[in-house]
């Protein structure tokens, strides 16, 4: 009966194309408010450029939380804890520095780039 359960599950999950995984994932990526993060480019001004500014700072962070939440696991949890914690120093927290911090924690982000500057 047991079998049966687990081959359900797992069926159901093939069947709904991974979204029980992601759901899993998500789940451990915290829960920042974007437009607070952006909220300083917001009250910048009116000019189209400050209009810019918050919606480019809107999407960076968006995805930033996409990435997040599709490599969370592969992340190390202590790493996790230490950039989370991290990226809520000085203000609003935010999913590009805690994205940032996790790249660097794990090498994916080169910490000396070669070539000219």
């Amino acid at each position: 009966m047991r079998r049966f359960w687990i081959s359900a599950v797992l069926g159901l999950e093939l069947l709904l194309g991974g979204t029980l995984t992601a759901s899993a994932r998500a789940s451990g990526v915290p829960d920042f408010n974007i437009r607070a993060i952006c909220a300083p480019e917001h009250r910048a001004g009116s000019s189209a450029v400050d209009r810019a500014s918050y919606r480019g700072c809107l999407s960076d962070e968006a995805a930033a939380r996409r990435t997040l939440v599709r490599r969370w696991t592969t992340f190390d949890v202590a790493e996790r804890r230490t950039c989370a914690a991290e990226s809520q120093i000085g203000g609003a927290p935010s999913y590009v520095a805690m994205l940032t911090c996790l790249q660097l924690g794990s090498d994916a982000l080169p910490v000396n780039p070669s070539g000219p500057p």
